[in-house]
């Protein structure tokens, strides 16, 4: 009897038109390191005396059911598209092909909805998450590796069966980026004697939850937008010391880079950094780790701003 292994496992994504309704037609596979989106279900105890002849306990009783999980992908220039779809919303697409320029921003007011088939053809077995929204996105830069986001997701619903409803999906070619490929920018100068760098997102979804008898989530409805991070550095110079000290909003970007046509830039339009300590640990080098929030800035009418560059026309 075949066993499911990771190896053979397969995520596949589609837009959803209506809010927990699976989508028909060919949905698109998307390449992912690790995903433990799923549904659970625990049990309670039930403390009730009398059930039967001795001190054992009665029969256990299932609570609500929770369809959540975060999924790592790569930083792929043609893929992430599709996430960044999902977490901030459709892109404002300009260009001609094959340069086309996708840019995403912080604080719609309202996020579409997917839906995920998880599938382990081993088995067989085919995990149809519907009603799935983007809530977190992390991303990392540090001087080597894999470039790679997590993705925290929360859904409706799930529904298992043993024939796949992807019908023929379809893939963009794969192109990842690698970490020796990012930048880090201040006010639109690249920033020296980095050696790490994080942003991460959040839409503060919150779980609808009613009363109805199929368990599933009546919403999952989008709060404050909050964007923070960190930027580590070589103790060389007072620039950022001083931007903390003052507490004057700084532009930070975070970049991957092909070239000028295939890239992806996450920009803070408006960054507050915490004072850092400068700790002196031993003979090596002195770093000094600046955590930042970012707002809403007047002028960019936006928080933050992700933009794509590639040759993919269109996230729809």
């Amino acid at each position: 009897m075949p066993r499911a292994i990771g190896a053979n496992s397969k995520l596949h994504m589609a837009v959803e038109s209506v809010y927990g309704t699976p989508p028909g037609g060919d949905w698109r596979l998307l390449p992912f390191q690790t995903c433990t989106l799923g549904a659970e279900q625990p049990l309670l105890d039930a403390d009730v005396i009398g059930v039967g002849t001795n001190r054992d306990a009665a029969a256990p009783f299932r609570d609500i059911l929770t369809v959540a999980g975060p999924v790592v992908v790569p930083v792929d220039l043609n893929n992430i598209g599709h996430w960044l779809r999902l977490l901030l919303g459709p892109p404002t697409t300009t260009g001609t092909s094959p340069d086309f320029v996708h840019a995403f921003a912080s604080g719609a007011p309202a996020l579409p909805s997917n839906s995920i088939e998880i599938a382990f053809p081993d088995v067989p077995n085919f995990d149809v998450i519907s009603g799935v929204r983007a809530d977190t996105f992390e991303i990392d830069f540090s001087p080597s590796g894999a470039a790679n986001a997590t993705v925290g997701l929360i859904a409706q619903g799930s529904a298992r069966g043993t024939t796949s409803v992807a019908g023929a999906p379809v893939a963009h070619p794969y192109l990842p980026f690698n970490k020796a490929q990012g930048s880090i920018r201040r006010n639109g100068a690249p920033l020296a004697q980095i050696t790490g760098g994080r942003v991460s997102f959040t839409n503060s979804i919150e779980a609808v939850r009613t009363i109805r008898n199929d368990l599933r989530l009546e919403g999952a409805d989008p709060g404050i937008a909050r964007a923070t991070g960190q930027v580590t550095s070589r103790f060389a110079d007072t620039l950022l010391l001083d931007d903390a000290a003052s507490g004057a909003p700084i532009e930070l970007e975070f970049a991957y880079t092909i070239n000028a046509a295939r890239s992806l830039t996450v920009v803070l339009h408006e960054a507050y950094l915490a004072l850092a300590r400068t700790p002196i640990e031993g003979p090596a080098g002195v770093e000094a780790a600046f955590d930042f929030r970012a707002a809403f800035n007047a002028a960019a009418g936006r928080m933050m701003t992700v933009t794509l560059r590639n040759q993919i026309e269109g996230y729809a």
